[in-house]
């Protein structure tokens, strides 16, 4: 089964300008992410979305891949308000035109490997269901509550603020998209049923370690702290 790999990387970021490529442990946060799939063999072909040209030649300036090309976004397909299952639901038809599948990896979750890569898409085959990546919350959700005027309120009856059971060993373990992989067929992209990339989906679990997601400049400075004792550790 042919499959491609699209990386997105619009210029816009609000919190963070110019997130997509800024410097994590010496070359651009996108660089991880296409690094990752072009190394994975099961990967056919990897689209490089951006609506910056600039973007692009970094990156062909890095990135010594036949498996590469551009697709290169109006101002306007990579705007705040674009979600990038739009995008795809949009324009896929035009993107994977002759691959059966397609592998979305989005460039703000840099430290996913290409031994990831190559489990979600094995999990994809074998399954024969759509897979997305996903973690472990860090913090047990059974003590999630929300705050209307000024008061705590619990969002579930078996809240440990209410039950006492405040044990970390008896909460529950949930978990979340991370961010790093989405793999589907390229045919369901045309069903008009579908609402997200996690319809039908099975999650394929990641270590924290590999799952950080950056959104803003606190994100950033814990991937570099976290690529910091990553090295410390490898010496």
């Amino acid at each position: 089964m042919s499959l491609v790999a699209i990386v997105p990387a619009r210029s816009g970021s609000k919190r963070l300008p110019n997130k997509n490529m800024m410097p994590l442990g010496g070359k651009p946060l996108s660089i991880w992410t296409l690094e990752a799939v072009t190394a994975s063999p099961s990967v056919d072909e990897v689209i490089f979305s951006t609506d910056s040209p600039d973007y692009w030649d970094q990156v062909q300036g890095i990135i010594d891949s036949e498996k590469l090309r551009l697709d290169l976004r109006s101002p306007e397909a990579a705007g705040d308000n674009v979600k990038i299952f739009d995008y795809l639901v949009d324009n896929g038809t035009r993107l994977f035109d002759g691959h059966e599948a397609f592998l979305l990896a989005l460039p703000t979750c840099p430290f996913r490997q290409s031994v990831h890569v190559e489990g979600a898409i094995e999990m994809f085959h074998a399954s024969g269901s759509s897979v997305f990546s996903a973690s472990e919350y860090e913090f047990a959700t059974t003590f999630a509550f929300e705050v209307i005027d000024g008061k705590w309120k619990t969002i579930r009856d078996d809240n440990p603020m209410c039950t006492g059971s405040t044990r970390s060993q008896d909460q529950k373990r949930t978990y979340h998209p991370n961010g790093a992989i989405y793999v589907m067929e390229t045919s369901r992209l045309m069903d008009p049923s579908l609402t997200s990339l996690y319809d039908g989906a099975l999650p394929y679990l990641m270590d924290r370690r590999y799952s950080q997601d950056i959104d803003d400049a606190y994100d950033f400075s814990l991937a570099e702290a976290m690529l910091k004792i990553a090295n410390t550790e490898s010496q």
